[in-house]
């Protein structure tokens, strides 16, 4: 349902909380008001005036000491004496529903007089006779609002949005339905309570009673739905059926205090506030036991439970036990109410660190949000009601003041609670190529484990048999397994951060970056091996094929000039593996034409006659790779020393062709001749086979031909070796091979 998406979610929240804060804000500035600040005094049962508001209706005519009685002006028999009772923070302390009941009337008939305009008040002064003074009550400004009221009115909003916040995040699971819930309830009780506990003398009576009603309503709530909470989260000990007959049980409870069906008021009220707590630390003692094998559940219930416990208990020991027990509560309610905005602050802070409800850090930016908006309609009502600004410009006072305050907090809380110690995308690129370069498998496999151990700081890192190949969180965010690179068996990575946090999705997504860089670097370093392994062969087949075999033959020559012939041979062999060994390039042009220079004496020294023709185009600047033209070089040597030992030839023809990526070369003699098919190897010798074989790993052809006399050789050789970067023009001659 479109419902339960977050954004929908915290707006309806927002726009509740906003509602109902405007709801109490308007019941409390509608009380008239005297000016005054009065407080019960037991020991003699009287009000007394402790202090007079500057700017209030008497502060010419009042001044601290005694309250006797009020009274509408001009009618002196309808004085109401005033007690300490009246003044009572909260009703629930009231020892027998009668006296309840009776408290209510005289709010009503106090609410009333005070609703009149002018009244009259008779002081008591100390050391002397009383006093009467007449006042006319008038609107209270919102600067008269006393803290306790807007502590409630922050813990409720608090409470409230900081529940809808979880719930958005995983709107369907009960677990974290009830904590939205435990913060409704909490908005409830502080919200009803921040009306009545702020009166300045009295509110209606039956105003009184229902805001007392929903007080007690939200303060019994919580307790219910905690203990529900407890009984499911995080694990779960009781049937689906024990939480809902707790909800009824409390029901059926409070129903009976606010009918007054009970002894008394502390039975009603306090009483089962004080047993939901006892059971609250039980559930939490019982779910201690449960998770004691469980590293995850004792981290959630170390930040929830104990949130829950020092955010309660301290309301329970400071407000609800001493009414029990007949005493004085040691603190005000309304500043006892900020105790429970721990326990959202601990939930806060849970969530950042163990994922509580498996909320990620994600989650903190949906709560930032949320609360600039909240800011934003707070501030643009404040500047209205307080400085009777027009919309438009409250508005903008309002934007600046997001922009210029909330928004740097945000930042810093975010860093402070979210954002973790991370490390440079260079920084983690360059360690990445040093390990994938590390010649060293052990070396390479144990800087892995370094970059890992910096990156995440497990307390515990160990191989695991995994098929898997990618990155997984395991065991609810406990462990994190990394599949095998680096020469290095699956990992698992338990409990990261020195055990302080969970593994998160973006935990996961860096990891899942760093496999796929180090398989990516190793590829490259596999290519890179393979490419030096094949040029090593391909060096120790040159000299094997090539220089090997002409001083092998030199040593059979009995005349020096052969000798000669042969180790200058031997050498211009090794030049061109020399020039090979250093990647150097050679232009088309020179080969060709050392090629036939060298072709045209070794022919004239055997009486031979050479015809050299060049067809198709003729590119001088063509470079070509060292396989290319070291090949190109040992065929044509090859076939003219066939054809000045076997041919008996007279003419030798040479005819050369260039395309625009191969060069085709035909040799033609008119000598004695081989059979046409290559397959022939007793004619062809095992050296016309050796480049054969090179002709086709370059990806060129050799074949033999049909002539009516002779033998004729046709060879095409692509002008760029397979691997090699594409030729360029020459920037300067190379020597000749």
């Amino acid at each position: 349902m479109a419902f339960w998406l977050p954004s929908r979610i915290l707006q309806a929240a927002i726009i509740l909380c906003f509602t109902a804060a405007l709801v109490v804000l308007t019941l409390t500035l509608r009380q008239p008001w005297l000016g005054l600040a009065l407080s019960g005094d037991t020991s003699d049962d009287t009000v007394r005036i402790i202090a007079v508001a500057p700017d209030g209706p008497g502060h010419d005519r009042v001044k601290p000491g005694r309250l006797i009685s009020i009274a509408p002006a001009g009618t002196t028999s309808a004085a109401i004496r005033l007690d300490a009772t009246d003044v009572i923070e909260e009703p629930d302390v009231i020892a027998s529903y009668e006296a309840v009941r009776r408290f209510f009337a005289r709010q009503s008939e106090l609410a009333s007089i005070l609703a009149s305009g002018d009244v009259d008040l008779r002081l008591g002064v100390d050391g002397g006779n009383d006093v009467a003074v007449q006042i006319r009550t008038a609107s209270r400004p919102i600067t008269s609002l006393p803290s306790a009221f807007w502590v409630q009115l922050v813990t409720g909003s608090g409470a409230l949005l900081i529940g809808a916040w979880v719930l958005a995040l995983r709107p369907r699971d009960p677990p974290t339905q009830l904590f939205a819930l435990s913060g409704g309830m909490v908005m409830l009780s502080a919200f009803a309570a921040a009306v009545y506990s702020s009166r300045e003398l009295a509110i209606d009576g039956g105003l009184f009673r229902l805001l007392s009603g929903l007080n007690h309503i939200g303060a019994v709530g919580f307790g219910a739905v905690m203990i529900s909470l407890f009984l499911i989260y995080p694990r779960r000990l009781a049937p689906g059926w024990v939480p809902g007959l707790v909800c009824i049980v409390v029901t059926v409870w409070s129903l009976s205090n606010l009918s007054h069906a009970l002894p008394n008021p502390q039975m009603g009220a306090q009483l089962p506030t004080m047993l939901e707590m006892l059971a609250i630390i039980a559930l939490v003692i019982a779910q201690r036991v449960a998770v004691r094998k469980d590293a995850r559940g004792r981290a959630v219930l170390r930040w929830l439970g104990l949130s829950v416990i020092v955010g309660a208990l301290p309301f329970i020991l400071l407000i609800i036990s001493p009414v029990l027990f007949d005493t004085t509560p040691v603190l005000q309610q309304g500043h006892a109410f900020g105790f429970f905005l721990l326990i959202y602050a601990g939930l806060a802070l849970g969530v950042s660190r163990y994922r509580l409800f498996d909320l990620d850090e994600w989650a903190f930016r949906i709560l930032f949000y949320a609360g600039g908006l909240l800011v934003l309609l707070a501030a643009d009502a404040l500047l209205i009601v307080l400085l009777h600004l027009q919309p438009a410009t409250s508005l903008g006072l309002s934007l600046l003041f997001v922009g210029f305050a909330y928004l740097p907090l945000r930042t810093l809380f975010w860093e402070r609670l979210v954002e973790r110690r991370s490390v440079e995308r260079h920084e983690l690129f360059e360690a990445v190529v040093d390990i994938s370069f590390t010649p060293s498998p052990a070396e390479r496999s144990r800087l892995w484990r370094a970059l890992l151990m910096r990156l995440f700081e497990p307390v515990d890192l160990a191989t695991v048999e995994d098929a898997r190949t990618g990155v997984a969180i395991r065991r609810d965010g406990l462990d994190l397994a990394v599949p095998a690179v680096a020469d290095t068996q699956a990992l698992m990575l338990r409990y990261g951060w020195g055990g302080q946090r969970l593994f998160g999705s973006r935990d996961a997504k860096l990891a899942e970056q760093l496999v796929r860089m180090m398989r990516y670097s190793e590829t490259s370093r596999s290519e890179f091996e393979r490419g030096r392994t094949e040029e090593r062969q391909r060096i120790a087949r040159d000299l094997h094929d090539d220089v090997g075999a002409r001083l092998l033959s030199g040593l059979h020559k009995s005349e020096t000039g052969d000798v000669q012939r042969v180790l200058r041979d031997a050498l211009a062999d090794i030049r061109s593996i020399v020039g090979g060994l250093s990647a150097e390039r050679l232009p088309l042009a020179q080969v060709l034409a050392a090629l036939r220079h060298e072709t045209a004496d070794r022919l004239d020294m055997a009486g031979i006659e050479l015809a050299w023709q060049m067809e198709g185009r003729t590119d001088a600047e063509t470079l070509l790779d060292y396989p290319v033209y070291r090949s190109l070089i040992s065929l044509h040597r090859e076939l003219v020393t066939n054809v000045i030992r076997h041919a008996g030839a007279h003419v030798v023809e040479v005819s050369i062709a260039l395309s625009e990526n191969a060069l085709a070369m035909r040799i033609r003699d008119d000598g004695v001749g081989l059979p046409a098919s290559p397959e022939d190897e007793a004619r062809t010798g095992h050296g016309l086979r050796g480049l054969r074989r090179r002709l086709i790993e370059l990806g060129g052809t050799f074949g033999i031909e049909p002539t009516p006399r002779g033998t004729c050789i046709s060879v095409s050789l692509p002008l760029q070796a397979p691997g090699y970067p594409a030729t360029e023009a020459i920037a300067t001659p190379a020597r000749s091979p």
